[in-house]
């Protein structure tokens, strides 16, 4: 095209204007490196080409015997390499390999990108308090380097891309924005390439760049760096998500290029999240009809393009967008920003009608529990009481969210046998990747903060019901154990690391342990309900605190016993429970 052409013209130019052994990276048309050395005849240049011929071609060979599968040869090559990473100039050495043209070393380039990745991740930062370990790179590189690494990314081949991207995030970590001020202005200018592939690239080491103004702590630096962001992006990625949003509907029928444009549509939405994490900007909230408009589209539309009916683990990248979108909600609403409220009802409806639509499949997971999440959010502030105070819409929340959403699973169940340090992690500690049972049971207790006495009634009729069903059949545990996690989410008022401090007065927490969860560890066929055996465990930890010594005694001799289960979670958890109960002293115990 001639924009492709006038910038083409306009690198060649720049490239003309530099000197004394440079290393420059040239636009996609010449995506290799050329060495430059300054003289005043021609004679000098070769020299120094060849020299770097030379240099390139052992470079290669030691990067090729970091893939030898004979351990020796490994182990040699990666010994040069660690010894070659402190040399000066090395670094330009291997961007060179990485950008050069040679279609069949790709997977040499890959190695290559990789090692400069770890090369500035260890040795950019000059002030690292840990030290650089040797390596050297010199200002005049760093200049190289940064004037022409986004052009690179650009132009690598996409397994190569990602290692560079990583590459940017790590320099623009020390650098951003003060010492690399052509950076945002360059990954701007790429937002508007033709070519889907570039410019997924450039929003992902947008977002991962972005990243650092979240969960930071507030100060003047921080918020300088976010308005010089904000004057450079803001306008160009509502313009950009205005317009993948065009190209979705025109592609529709074409999965390639529809799922590109949502993947675009994925890391603008987190770039969204970063830059408004702080603060809401001026222009985000003059555009807010904008946004929510375009992001309401997206958490109602269905394309059986981009679903593959067959996939259970990984979400598609429709659920990856409206996650993301979902996310988005939250924050604006955690803020409590007036501009915003017009919009929730809405979008609470929207996330509702999701959230219920959803399978049981491991690949809805994440987009269910940030849904849960969000309504949890609101359900717990008195400013949107309005929302959920009728009983009905109560009744709707526990029957058609929290009770499907508590149930066992079969991908549940091979996780507790297969993988059981994860299920102790996700569904009995908590952990940061947390499971649709305990966003369902976080959601029953911030329906009791502000609907206590109906959510109790509600709950205390399901649990009756779950209990008679098992009670009819004990084949069917899997009640039995969602009436305990309905029980645990009504049952708190007040919670810390020591345990629960206050209980729902309309729950008899020790009437419900004396008839249902006493019998289950009296039980001594460890191999009858380990899961609801498991869940049992979680009752007298959550609840340890309101229990009697004389009851914690009789207790103990049961939960030694199971420290003998086959089960890895059981024995696991019963050790847990045994050494937080032995943690806790007399004071705060129940009175005798």
């Amino acid at each position: 095209t001639t924009q492709q052409r006038a910038e083409t013209h306009s690198t060649h130019h720049h490239i003309a204007a530099l000197q004394v052994d440079s290393v420059i990276l040239l636009p996609s048309c010449q995506p290799q490196v050329i060495a430059y050395t300054f003289a005043h005849n021609r004679r000098n240049l070769k020299p120094s080409h060849h020299r770097r011929r030379t240099k390139m071609a052992d470079l290669r060979q030691v990067l090729i015997g970091t893939l030898s599968p004979d351990i020796q040869t490994r182990t040699a090559a990666e010994q040069s390499l660690e010894a070659s990473k402190r040399t000066a100039g090395h670094s330009l050495e291997v961007l060179r390999l990485i950008a050069s043209s040679d279609a069949a070393n790709v997977t040499i380039r890959q190695t290559a990108a990789v090692h400069f990745k770890n090369i500035v991740k260890k040795g950019w930062d000059e002030a690292n308090e840990n030290g650089t370990d040797g390596i050297q790179i010199s200002q005049p590189d760093r200049i190289t380097i940064k004037s022409h690494l986004v052009e690179l990314m650009c132009t690598a081949p996409r397994q190569i891309q990602a290692q560079i991207s990583e590459a940017i995030s790590l320099i623009a970590a020390v650098d951003y924005p003060a010492n690399w001020d052509n950076l945002l202005p360059e990954l701007v200018q790429k937002m508007g390439s033709p070519d889907m592939n570039v410019v997924c690239g450039i929003l992902k080491t947008a977002n991962s760049i972005f990243k650092r103004f979240r969960h930071v702590a507030r100060s003047d630096e921080l918020y300088t760096i976010i308005a010089y962001t904000l004057k450079h992006i803001q306008e160009p990625l509502l313009a950009l998500f205005m317009s993948t949003g065009k190209a979705v509907e025109a592609f529709a029928n074409d999965p390639e290029q529809l799922k590109l444009r949502f993947d675009a549509l994925y890391s603008m939405s987190r770039i969204f999240y970063s830059l408004n994490y702080q603060d809401l900007p001026e222009f985000f909230e003059d555009h807010i009809a904008e946004w929510m408009g375009e992001f309401s589209k997206y958490l109602s539309y269905k394309n059986p393009v981009l679903v593959d009916a067959d996939e259970e683990l990984d979400p598609s990248p429709i659920d990856k967008l409206q996650t993301a979108i979902v996310e988005n909600l939250a924050l604006y609403a955690s803020k409590d920003e007036e501009c915003f409220l017009p919009y929730l009802g809405d979008f609470t409806t929207l996330v509702w009608n999701l959230l219920i639509s959803l399978t049981p499949l491991p690949k809805h997971d994440t987009l269910v529990t940030t849904s849960i999440k969000f309504l949890s959010s609101l359900v717990e502030k008195h400013l949107h009481k309005k929302l959920f105070q009728e009983e009905a819409t109560l009744r709707e929340i526990v029957t058609r969210i929290v009770i499907p959403n508590l149930m066992i699973r079969e991908v549940d169940e091979e996780r507790f046998e297969d993988d059981p340090q994860d299920y102790i992690q996700t569904e009995v500690e908590g952990s940061d990747s947390e499971s649709r049972r305990k966003c369902s049971r976080d959601l029953l207790r911030a329906m009791c903060r502000q609907y206590e006495a109906q959510t109790t009634a509600i709950c205390s009729n399901h649990v009756g019901t779950m209990l008679a069903e098992f009670a009819a059949d004990t084949t069917k545990w899997a009640a039995k154990d969602v009436a305990i996690h309905l029980m645990l989410g009504i049952s708190v008022r007040r919670e810390s690391a020591m345990g629960v401090s206050e209980t729902n007065d309309a729950v008899n927490v020790m009437e419900f342990f004396t008839t249902h969860i006493f019998p289950e560890l009296q039980d001594a066929n460890h191999a009858n309900r380990p899961m609801v055996k498991t869940t049992a465990l979680k009752f007298v930890y959550t609840f340890r605190q309101q229990f009697t010594t004389e009851q914690l005694v009789s207790l103990m001799p049961l939960l030694i016993s199971h420290l003998g289960s086959p089960s890895v979670v059981v024995h696991t958890y019963a050790a847990y429970v045994i050494e937080r109960i032995l943690m806790t002293k007399d004071g705060n115990m129940a009175s005798t």
